[in-house]
C-alpha cells in the first residue's frame, strides 16, 4: 500500500475526464490549480473533475489552490511562441505588448526600472539568458525599457517565468490578484493554499491572516521555497507553515543549481525535525512531456526523494501540458512503490525532535509499539489531523489510519505521508473508538487472528482534545 504521496498539476493535457481518471486511479491525491495560467473556465473544469472523482470513483482527492505570488512572468506571444536566437537583440518594455521576436513585456513593470547595463535575465529557469546592454527612458517607444543581447537560442511558451538573480524587483508579496484569488481558494472549497517566492514568516502570516478574514483559517498553507532569501530563512518559514514545497526550478537559478541536491537533503531533514509535511517539486519525469519512458536519472530522483523523507512528489508541466499525463503518474507511482519497499534498508530514520509534550511522546511510543509488535496499521482518532501528521512524521512501518470528523479533516491529510483518512466522526469514549479501530482495521486490510493493531486518541471528549490514550489491540 503505497505511502508516499502524488500531487499533479492539471492543465489542457488532463482536463478531459478519462485522462484525470487515470491519474486518480494511478493514485492521485491532490490536484492543483496554478493561478499563473489557470483561466475561471480551467478553475472550475478541475474542481468539477475533483468533484466528480469523489463521487463517482470514492476518491477523496483534494486541491491545491497555487497563488501567483511575486512571480514575475513574461507577456502572452504572439502564436503563443517566439524563437530566442543567440546572438539577436529583444527589447523589454514597460508598456504591457503582445510579445515578438523584437519586444515583450513583464507582468510587473516596474522593474524595468532596477535594471542596468550588465543585468542578466533569466527566462523559464534560466534556460534563456538575457543580458541588459542598453537602457532607455520611458519617454521611448512603449514607455521606454531596455535592450537585451539574447545568450541562449530556443524556443519559449507565453507567459514563462523570470529570474533576475540578485536584483530587489520592488514586487509586493500579495498584490491584489492574489488577494482576490485567496479568496476564491476559500469560497472554492480549497483543501491546501499554495503561496510562491516566500521569502519570510511574515510573508506566511500574511497569507494566513487573509485565509481568517475570508472564512477558512483552518486551510494548510504550503511555502514554496524558490529564492535565496527563503533558503537563509528557511527555519522561520518552516516553524510558522504548515508545509514546505521544494520548488527546484525557480530555486536552480536563484542560487547556484548545484546547490540544490544538498538543499534538498536540508530542507527535508529539516522539516522532519520540525514536523512539516514536504514535497519535492520539478521535473520529476520532465522527459515524459514528450518521451513515453523516463530518464534513469529521473527514476533515481523519485527514489532519492523517497529515501530521504519526502511526504509527497510534485508533476507538473508533465500532467498540464505533457504528451503522456497517465504513463507520467503511473511510473511516478511505481518507482515510488518499488523504493518504499526499501525504506527501512536504504530510507532515512527520522527521531522526534519537534517536541517534548504528550501527543509527541505518545507519537513516538505508538511508532516504537508498532516496529516492536511487528503491527501492520496504527488507527489514530484525530479532530485535526495533527496525531496522525506526528506520527506520520517518524516513518512508522505501519500504515496510520486516521479516523477523523469530517472530510475536510480527510483532505487535509491528503499529503501525508502512509496515511489513510476515514471519515467517522467523534467518539464517546474510548472503548467506543477501540471496538470501531478494530473493526475499521480489519475492513481497511487483511488482518489474521493475532495480528496486533496500535489504537491512539484523545479523551475526554470534552474541551480542547490531545492525544492522551494508546492502546495495543490484539485480533
Amino acid at each position: 500500500m503505497r505511502k508516499t504521496k502524488m500531487l499533479c498539476g492539471i492543465g489542457p493535457a488532463t482536463q478531459d475526464w478519462e485522462v484525470f481518471k487515470k491519474l486518480v486511479m494511478n493514485g492521485l491525491n491532490v490536484a492543483r490549480v496554478n493561478f499563473s495560467h489557470a483561466t475561471l473556465e480551467e478553475r472550475k473544469t478541475t474542481e468539477d473533475l475533483v468533484a466528480r472523482a469523489r463521487k463517482e470513483l470514492g476518491k477523496d482527492v483534494a486541491i491545491l489552490f497555487d497563488t501567483k505570488g511575486p512571480d514575475l512572468r513574461t507577456c502572452s506571444f504572439e502564436n503563443d511562441f517566439i524563437d530566442f536566437v543567440a546572438g539577436a537583440t529583444i527589447k523589454i518594455v514597460r508598456e504591457s505588448v503582445l510579445g515578438t521576436k523584437d519586444k515583450i513585456s513583464f507582468n510587473f513593470p516596474q522593474v524595468i526600472d532596477n535594471l542596468a547595463i550588465g543585468t542578466e535575465i533569466l527566462l523559464n529557469d534560466g534556460f534563456v539568458r538575457l543580458e541588459v546592454i542598453s537602457v532607455e527612458d520611458e519617454s521611448g517607444e512603449n514607455g521606454g525599457g531596455v535592450t537585451c543581447k539574447i545568450l541562449d537560442s530556443a524556443t519559449l511558451q507565453s507567459r514563462r517565468g523570470v529570474n533576475i538573480p540578485g536584483v530587489d524587483l520592488n514586487i509586493p508579496f500579495i498584490s491584489e490578484v492574489d488577494e482576490e484569488d485567496i479568496k476564491y481558494s476559500c469560497e472554492h472549497d480549497g483543501d491546501f493554499l499554495g503561496i510562491s517566492f516566500v521569502s519570510s514568516a511574515e510573508d506566511v502570516r500574511a497569507a494566513r491572516e487573509l485565509l481568517v478574514k475570508y472564512g477558512r483559517g483552518d486551510m494548510a498553507i504550503l511555502s514554496k521555497i524558490e529564492t535565496k532569501k527563503a533558503i537563509e530563512n528557511i527555519d522561520e518559514i518552516i516553524d510558522e507553515t504548515d508545509g514546505i514545497i521544494i520548488a527546484r526550478g525557480d530555486l536552480s537559478v536563484e542560487v547556484p543549481f548545484i546547490e540544490v541536491p544538498v538543499l534538498q537533503k536540508m530542507i527535508l531533514r529539516k522539516c522532519r525535525e520540525k514536523g512539516k509535511v514536504c514535497i519535492v517539486a520539478t521535473e520529476m519525469l520532465k522527459s515524459m512531456c514528450k518521451n513515453s519512458r523516463p530518464t534513469k536519472a529521473e527514476l533515481t530522483d523519485i527514489s532519492t526523494a523517497v529515501f530521504d523523507g519526502t511526504d509527497a512528489v510534485w508533476l507538473s508541466d508533465e500532467t498540464t501540458i505533457g504528451a503522456h499525463p497517465d504513463l507520467a503518474s503511473q511510473y511516478l507511482g511505481e518507482v515510488a512503490d518499488e523504493a518504499e519497499a526499501y525504506y527501512e534498508e536504504y530510507g532515512t530514520k527520522y527521531l522526534a525532535s519537534h517536541g517534548h509534550d504528550t501527543p509527541d511522546l505518545l507519537a513516538s511510543s505508538v511508532v516504537k509499539a508498532a516496529e516492536d509488535g511487528n503491527v501492520k496499521v496504527i488507527v489514530a482518532a484525530t479532530m485535526s489531523g495533527f496525531t496522525a501528521q506526528r506520527i506520520s512524521n517518524l516513518k512508522p512501518n505501519a500504515i496510520v489510519l486516521a479516523a477523523v470528523p469530517d472530510e475536510r479533516v480527510a483532505r487535509k491529510l491528503a499529503l501525508t505521508w502512509g496515511v489513510y483518512p476515514i471519515v467517522t466522526g467523534e467518539y464517546g469514549s474510548t472503548d467506543e473508538l477501540v471496538a470501531d479501530a478494530v473493526k475499521r482495521a480489519k475492513e481497511f486490510m487483511s488482518l489474521d487472528k493475532g495480528d496486533k493493531i496500535v489504537i491512539t486518541g484523545g479523551f475526554p471528549n470534552t474541551g480542547i482534545k490531545k492525544t492522551n490514550f494508546m492502546k495495543i489491540e490484539e485480533i
